[in-house]
């Protein structure tokens, strides 16, 4: 099977949510789900308000990217996950 390179849109509940402590559990999740954290930033969007973009390298494998979407939602701070790119590696 092929790696591919994957990049997630992790949007935050609010404004007010950590951006920094939100990347170090978006890294930690990420790693207990055996992928490589290829680039982990933020970007602002309006208002105060921020998205942050997971870059991962994975093996390609049933269900795709849905497992690791799964996850990542699980987190307190998280609104909502989006695969927006995949491409390979």
């Amino acid at each position: 099977m092929a790696n591919v390179l994957v990049k997630l849109k992790i949007m935050p509940k609010s404004p007010e949510v950590n951006k920094e402590e939100l990347k170090e559990k978006v890294k930690k999740v990420l790693e207990e789900q055996n992928v490589a954290v290829r680039g982990l930033f933020d970007e602002p969007l309006a208002f105060g308000l921020y998205t942050v973009y997971a870059v991962i390298e994975m093996e390609e494998r049933e269900g795709g990217t849905e497992p690791i979407e799964e996850a990542l939602a699980k987190i307190d701070d998280v609104e909502s996950v989006e695969t927006v790119e995949v491409s390979l590696a």
